[in-house]
């Protein structure tokens, strides 16, 4: 039972510490939620992320489209 206990204690402070770590968005005060939306959606970072993940999820469109238009003829 103690061991329990200290385990879970245990845990609760790693979760603390790791999520006091964490970076967090820095929203400015008495910004509108639609002015944080377009500051985010116009952050250099954020776009080169879509951009890339758009390429990556075109990528795997086309080989998945061409691996199953292969099994089709096969």
């Amino acid at each position: 039972m103690r061991n329990k206990i200290i385990l879970i204690g245990a845990v609760a402070l790693i979760a603390y510490v790791v999520g006091t770590r964490t970076p967090r968005v820095q929203v400015k005060k008495r910004e509108s939620v639609g002015h944080q939306i377009v500051r985010l959606w116009d952050d250099p970072k954020a776009r080169r992320r879509r951009h890339k993940a758009a390429k990556k999820a075109a990528r795997a469109a086309r080989k998945r489209a061409h691996r199953t238009l292969h099994d089709l003829r096969s």
